[in-house]
């Protein structure tokens, strides 16, 4: 029974797991559309600009991945709430803003 709880409960991270995916994505395609247009002139080859996408997607694995480890780590609910919470709080999940960090207040 006590493992059950502890499956459902760890279920209650993955909103917050893909919410922190997409945010970090939607930044990580922002910028590189940014950077691609400067490089256009630059005559980079398909395999160089793969390149430099692969290199943004690297950054922010790299980047969520201690996030995303102390989600996972937390062992009891209250500990897995309070992650939740703060990850929320710190990449501002909850708020309405476009990518580039400005709202979109209406």
């Amino acid at each position: 029974k006590e493992l059950f709880i502890g499956w459902r409960e760890s279920l209650s991270a993955i909103p917050t797991i893909n919410q922190l995916q997409e945010r970090a994505n939607n930044f990580r395609e922002e910028e590189l559309k940014k950077c691609t247009r400067k490089l256009a002139n630059s005559n980079l080859s398909d395999k160089e600009l793969e390149a430099v996408e692969r290199l943004s997607r690297g950054i922010v694995n790299k980047l969520l991945h201690g996030p995303m480890a102390h989600l996972r780590k937390s062992e009891s609910v209250e500990q897995k709430q309070a992650a939740v919470k703060e990850l929320s709080s710190m990449f501002r999940l909850e708020d309405d803003d476009t990518p580039n960090g400005r709202s979109r207040r209406r």
